[in-house]
C-alpha cells in the first residue's frame, strides 16, 4: 500500500494557467514524472505535448488548467486531461500529432480498458460541492443505471441523487474489480459511505472482520492508505442541515448512515 502520493506529481502547479499555454508531461514507465505549465504572451488555447519512450506528440483538444487535472489511470492504460483522455497504446505510435478523446462534461476521476468503463462526477450547479458518481462506457460515454445510493440511474431523481452525493472522486482498482468512493476517506468498515463497489456486480464491499483496514487496503495498491476520519458530505441548500460521511469504527457498535432520507 502506498503510504504518499507519488510526486507527479514533481513541480505541480495549482496556479491556473491564463489563456495562452504551453503544457508539457513527461511519462516514463507509465507513470507522470514531471508536468510544466507555462503562461506565453502569443500562441493556441492549450497546446499540450506529451513526451514518451523519446517521441514527443502534440495532442489537441486536451486542454488542462492545472497539473493536478493531469494523471495516469489507475490500469495505466490512459492518460487522463480532466475531461477528455489519450490511449497510450495510441501515444506511443503518435509521431507528430493526436486528438484527445472528449467524453464527458465533468470531471473524469479514473477508466479501465478492461472493463470498457470510465468514472466521471454529475454535479449540479456550482453552489453545489459534490457529485454522483456515473459509470460510463468507453469510447461513447453512456451512462449505466445503477442502483445503489452514490451512483447515476436513470429512474431516481435529481433531489434523490444529490442527497446521496458526495465530494473526493474515485478511483479503480488496477484491475478494475472493485471502486473506491471519496478519496482520501474511502472504507471498507460496514455503515461507512458512500463505500467501496465490486465492479462485477456493483454491490457494496463490507468487512467485518478485525483486520477490515487492511483488506481493504490490499484492493487498492495504487491508493495511499486513505484517513478514513468523518468528512462533511453536503449541505443541503433547501433545508440548509448538513450530511456527513460516516467512517464507521471498528467493533460490534456500527454508526448509522447519516444522510436524511
Amino acid at each position: 500500500m502506498k503510504s504518499i502520493i507519488t510526486a507527479g506529481i514533481i513541480a505541480l502547479s495549482s496556479t491556473p494557467a491564463t489563456a495562452y499555454t504551453i503544457t508539457h508531461i513527461y511519462i516514463k514507465d507509465n507513470d507522470i514524472v514531471r508536468t510544466n505549465i507555462k503562461d506565453v504572451k502569443f500562441g493556441s488555447l492549450g497546446n499540450t505535448y506529451v513526451h514518451l519512450d523519446g517521441n514527443t506528440c502534440e495532442i489537441t483538444y486536451g486542454d488542462v488548467f492545472t497539473a493536478q487535472q493531469i494523471k495516469m489511470s489507475s490500469d495505466k492504460q490512459f492518460l487522463i486531461l480532466f475531461n477528455s483522455y489519450i490511449d497510450i497504446g495510441q501515444l506511443k505510435i503518435c509521431n507528430t500529432r493526436m486528438e484527445a478523446s472528449k467524453v464527458t462534461v465533468g470531471d473524469l476521476s479514473d477508466m479501465n480498458k478492461q472493463k470498457g468503463i470510465f468514472l466521471s462526477g454529475d454535479d449540479y450547479g456550482s453552489d453545489w460541492s459534490c457529485s454522483t458518481a456515473s459509470i460510463r462506457k468507453i469510447p461513447t460515454g453512456e451512462k449505466t443505471s445503477i442502483t445503489a445510493k452514490p451512483f447515476y440511474a436513470q429512474k431516481k431523481s435529481e433531489r434523490t441523487m444529490r442527497k446521496h452525493s458526495f465530494s473526493g472522486g474515485g478511483s479503480f482498482s488496477p484491475d478494475g474489480n472493485y471502486l473506491a468512493l471519496s478519496l482520501p476517506n474511502f472504507s471498507c468498515r460496514k455503515g461507512s459511505y458512500p463505500g467501496v463497489y465490486n465492479t462485477r456486480t456493483w454491490k457494496k464491499v463490507e468487512f467485518t472482520t478485525p483486520d477490515v483496514d487492511a483488506r481493504c487496503d490490499a484492493l487498492f495498491p495504487n491508493l495511499p492508505t486513505p484517513s478514513r476520519t468523518l468528512k462533511t458530505l453536503c449541505a443541503d441548500e433547501d433545508v440548509n442541515n448538513v450530511f456527513t460521511f460516516p467512517i464507521a469504527p471498528l467493533g460490534n457498535n456500527q454508526t448509522d448512515l447519516f444522510i436524511k432520507e
